[in-house]
């Protein structure tokens, strides 16, 4: 498996710098967080996750951070899964260019085909570099335009009566959009989201998210 060409395609010198830098280092490692409280989806309740974060050293001295959160019951990856893949390119990936991100990632799409985590980590460590390099924030480098947008804050599965008391508590910390978790069962979900559309007004936004705890039926009775 070779992440670079052999030779200039046509004939056609290497741009300016082109030999520069090279990924000279790839080192992974695990965090255990423990949540506040328990978080309830349709499909599980988490206690504890545990993401896996990637340094990518150049030879350049320029260092790229990415973090991967893989989840078993949506992609079949578990921390170690991921930290092993990376493990298993770590040889093809060093004296690459970590700025000839399209090309990389194409690649380990094709090498790690069950492993979007593991992907998506050297993606986001690439693109690190790229704005260090550049001297730029991200957010600029790809377009962004905004200097801040709306975020909303999360309420797991719970009874009515309790997910309402969480709504109240971060609207009145300022938050003017919540996600709604369901997915259990459709009745209970539309007594929810009516009692915290009730609780907290018109103004607020609503999300609703089912983890796909629905059938289509179940889907177009909630909505």
């Amino acid at each position: 498996m070779k992440f670079e060409p052999a030779g200039c395609a046509a004939g056609l010198p290497p741009a300016a710098g082109a030999d520069a830098m090279k990924i000279s280092r790839i080192e992974t490692w695990p965090v255990e967080m423990k949540l506040s409280e328990p978080y309830t989806i349709a499909y599980e309740t988490v206690e504890m996750t545990t993401n896996v974060f990637l340094r990518v050293e150049t030879t350049q001295g320029i260092t790229g951070y990415g973090c991967a959160a893989p989840d078993e019951k949506i992609t079949g990856e578990t921390p170690e899964s991921v930290r092993k893949a990376l493990s298993d390119v770590a040889d093809e990936l060093k004296g690459t260019d970590p700025l000839r991100i399209a090309k990389v990632v194409e690649r380990l799409k094709d090498v790690l085909p069950d492993q979007p985590s593991a992907v998506a980590v050297v993606d986001m460590a690439l693109h690190d570099i790229l704005g260090k390099v550049g001297r730029l924030p991200l957010w600029k480098i790809l377009g962004g335009y905004r200097s801040c947008f709306k975020t909303s804050m999360t309420i797991g599965i719970l009874p009515p009566a309790e997910t309402v008391a969480k709504a109240r508590e971060w609207t009145e910390k300022g938050f003017t959009a919540l996600k709604i978790k369901g997915g259990h069962d459709v009745e209970t979900d539309i007594e929810r989201i009516r009692k915290v559309r009730e609780a907290v007004g018109p103004s607020i936004e609503l999300r609703f998210d089912a983890n796909q705890g629905y059938t289509v039926e179940q889907s177009l009775r909630f909505v």
